[in-house]
């Protein structure tokens, strides 16, 4: 009975370990998409989406900027090693001077995923203007307000 009894409180244990190794791995592998906009006026969009799901579960994001008139995009730096999403960048030139607003729409196979979209605005030389994170649901627009001060 004394044997029964020590095997079975090592087989729950090993459960339990097991168990939380596992959370912890998902918790782990929560998808970030991660992108970089290179503007031509100098300024850099740092752009993220933190999704609750695995990243083979995102099937796409679309980033949609809106830029003061003046400014263009010069390159997209995209994030690398996605299986199976896809990141897309649209930008308009409908923002006043000095303000960048974007919108995050992020879309999985799950359907109803919970995602943070930060946006972050660095100058010429790399030092971070502002940053806004906006929390939502997939399908839902995540809106960010960054400005130069």
């Amino acid at each position: 009975m004394l044997h029964r009894r020590k095997l079975l409180s090592v087989v729950l244990s090993l459960l339990v370990m097991f168990s939380s190794v596992s959370l912890a791995s998902a918790a782990w592998m929560r998808c970030r998409s991660d992108p970089v906009v290179l503007l031509s006026n100098g300024m850099t969009l740092d752009l993220s989406a933190d999704i609750s799901v695995l990243p083979w579960q995102v099937e796409h994001v679309d980033y949609i900027l809106h830029v003061p008139q003046d400014v263009s995009l010069v390159a997209s730096i995209a994030t690398p090693s996605w299986p199976t999403a896809v990141e897309t960048f649209t930008l308009y030139n409908d923002a006043p001077s000095g303000e960048y607003h974007t919108e995050t729409i992020v879309y999985t196979s799950q359907g109803n995923a919970a995602a943070t979209a930060r946006t972050i605005l660095l100058s010429i030389v790399g030092i971070q203007l502002d940053s806004v994170s906006v929390s939502g649901m997939e399908g839902e627009i995540l809106h960010a307000y960054v400005h130069v001060s």
